[in-house]
């Protein structure tokens, strides 16, 4: 953005980037979450719902971050916790749309999800630990307007830079959450994201692999990158897993629009 909008011929260079950016954040109209990650405050006028990545240079990627979820990374990283934003939320610019209202996955090391909850509750967002899909139900119905944060624990948090999943963890992540209808969110919505991931990013299969193993999903994901990096959604469900073969009927109708 400051390239393309810039008064200077060229655009900026990176090192007046680099200080513009320290400037903004110094004023605090801009948060800086990690390296190259940046969120508007929640406060702002200018803050924004929408989930992006912008692109200044092969070194430095401004992401913006939905206003809840930007909320309670910052609350977060201030008290230490160790967190990773996951599932949808951390592949919202592969979403078609971003509904009103989110639903966030954030995975916490083993023995800190009750900190983790209370802290987001002590800021006014809703959140559960460990939750049930029946749970997260209920909560919508009874948060009518509120975003709501799934805090799960985990042993460890492979795949997390600085509280946030790659790529590929994000996705094994979202896979297995929506075919086993642990949270609402449609198995349709995923494949879309799946889709829209494949065309515009390169996915590694060692890396989603060695993910899915952790959740003994391996062989499913297997198919479905295979099913995807080589376009054969018409593939014989013989001997392949029933979520995965769900899974690739809702591929194939993304795949072909």
């Amino acid at each position: 953005m400051l390239r393309q909008h810039s008064r200077v011929k060229g655009g900026y260079s990176l090192g007046s980037i680099h200080h513009l950016l320290s400037a903004l954040c110094n004023r605090a109209l801009l948060i800086r979450l990690g390296r190259g990650i940046y969120a508007f405050p929640s406060t702002s006028p200018t803050s924004l719902r929408l989930t992006d990545s912008i692109k200044i240079s092969d070194r430095v990627v401004i992401t913006l971050i939905p206003g809840k979820l930007a909320d309670a990374t910052r609350i977060l990283q201030t008290a230490g916790v160790e967190f990773m934003v996951t599932g949808p939320s951390a592949l919202a610019k592969f979403h078609h749309y971003i509904t009103r209202r989110l639903i966030h996955l954030i995975y916490t090391i083993k023995g800190s999800g009750e900190q983790t909850v209370g802290m987001l509750k002590g800021a006014a967002l809703g959140a559960l630990l460990n939750p049930r899909l029946r749970d997260i139900e209920i909560a919508l119905e009874n948060l009518p307007e509120s975003d709501i944060f799934v805090v799960r624990e985990f042993a460890n948090l492979d795949g997390n830079v600085q509280g946030r999943a790659l790529i590929e963890r994000a996705l094994v992540d979202s896979y297995f959450e929506s075919t086993r209808r642990r949270i609402p969110f449609p198995e349709e919505q995923v494949a879309r994201i799946f889709v829209n991931a494949f065309r515009n990013e390169k996915i590694s299969l060692t890396k989603l692999t060695r993910f899915a193993s952790r959740r003994g999903i391996a062989p499913e994901i297997t198919v479905v990158f295979n099913a995807l990096k080589f376009r054969t959604y018409n593939t014989p469900t013989l001997d392949i897993p029933p979520h995965a073969a769900a899974f690739l009927s809702h591929i194939k109708n993304e795949a072909m629009v």
